[in-house]
C-alpha cells in the first residue's frame, strides 16, 4: 500500500505525463522530497512591540530609514524570509509589526535591547516592550513592510484608566494591528499611498490609543528586550515524569510562571494564530 501510494505521487509530481523526460520525478527523488516536507521548519511568526522615542529623535522618518537598511543586512545574512508588517510611528511612542523568520525577529529585538543599552550608534528608542510573538504564521498579512508618521496631537501625559489584565489589553491591540492590515490589504494600489498617509483620518477606530500605548510600556508584565533574550538565550534543563532530563540550547524559556499561551482565531485573517504572552 505504501509502495503503491509513493506510484501515485510521483506520477501526481510528474504531472500525469508517461512519458519518460527529463523533468519526470523517480520514486528515489519523491521520497527525499518527502523527508524534507516533514522535517520543513516553519519560516514565517509575527512579532509586535511598542517603544517609547528617545527625546534626541529629531527626525521621526529617521525610524523608517534604520529599519529599511536593516532589513536588507538581516535578509542579506540570514538568506531567508523577507521582512513585512508595518511601522506607526505616534508623537511619543510606536508601533512595529513584523512578519518574518525566526532569525529576522530575532534580530530585530537584540536591535531594541542595543539601542535601551546605548550600544551602537543608532539610539531611536529609549524603551520598549515585546507584546506579542505569534508563531507558525500560515501567511503574511501585509504584501510589503511600511512605515507612517502619524500626524496626531501629541497625548497628554495622563495615566490611562482601565480595569483590565495585559492578557487581554495585548490581544486588542493585535487585534487591532491584524484589522488594519486587511483594511489596507483591500484598497486599490492606485489609492493605497494617499489611504495610509491619513490613516489618522480615515480609519481613527483602527489606530491604538496613544495613551494605551504609554500604558502597555509602564506595565511591570511585559517583557522587555533584555529580558526577553535572556530567557532567550539560556539554556534550560526540564525533569521529565521518569527523572530524566531533557536540556535545550538557544530555545526561549517557557516556564508557566514566565508564560501564558493563549489562542486567538482572528476573524479579519481566519488564521489560528500562537500568541505567546512574555511575563517577567
Amino acid at each position: 500500500m505504501i509502495s503503491e501510494d509513493l506510484h501515485k505521487m510521483a506520477h501526481t509530481l510528474d504531472g500525469g505525463n508517461a512519458d519518460f523526460g527529463e523533468a519526470r520525478l523517480n520514486l528515489l527523488q519523491v521520497i527525499e522530497e518527502g523527508n524534507r516536507a516533514l522535517g520543513k521548519k516553519c519560516l514565517l511568526h509575527r512579532l509586535v512591540y511598542v517603544a517609547k522615542l528617545h527625546e534626541n529623535l529629531h527626525d521621526k522618518r529617521d525610524l523608517g530609514s534604520h529599519y529599511e537598511t536593516k532589513f536588507k543586512q538581516w535578509q542579506n545574512h540570514f538568506q531567508g524570509e523577507g521582512a513585512t508588517g508595518m511601522l506607526l510611528v505616534y508623537p511619543n511612542h510606536l508601533i512595529h509589526l513584523v512578519e518574518s523568520s525566526t532569525e529576522m525577529l530575532s534580530s530585530v529585538i537584540r536591535d531594541l535591547r542595543d539601542q535601551s543599552q546605548h550600544i551602537g550608534g543608532a539610539h531611536l528608542v529609549s524603551n520598549s516592550k515585546i507584546l506579542v510573538l505569534s508563531s507558525n504564521v500560515p501567511t503574511r498579512l501585509f504584501n510589503q513592510w511600511s512605515f507612517r508618521v502619524l500626524n496626531l496631537p501629541a497625548s497628554r501625559l495622563e495615566e490611562y484608566d482601565t480595569t483590565e489584565p495585559i492578557e487581554k489589553l495585548a490581544p486588542e491591540c493585535l487585534a487591532l494591528m491584524l484589522k488594519l492590515g486587511t483594511y489596507l490589504a483591500k484598497q486599490p494600489k492606485v489609492t493605497l499611498k494617499n489611504v495610509m498617509d491619513s490613516l489618522h483620518e480615515k480609519v481613527p477606530d483602527l489606530l491604538i490609543p496613544q495613551d494605551l500605548l504609554g500604558y502597555l510600556l509602564n506595565s511591570k508584565e511585559l517583557c522587555s528586550p533584555t529580558e526577553f533574550l535572556d530567557r532567550y538565550d539560556q539554556p534550560f534543563d526540564v525533569i521529565l515524569d521518569q527523572g530524566e532530563h531533557f536540556v535545550s540550547i538557544n530555545r526561549p524559556v517557557c516556564f508557566n510562571a514566565h508564560l501564558s499561551i493563549a489562542h486567538h482565531t482572528s476573524p479579519y485573517t481566519q488564521d489560528k494564530v500562537r500568541i505567546l504572552f512574555w511575563f517577567p
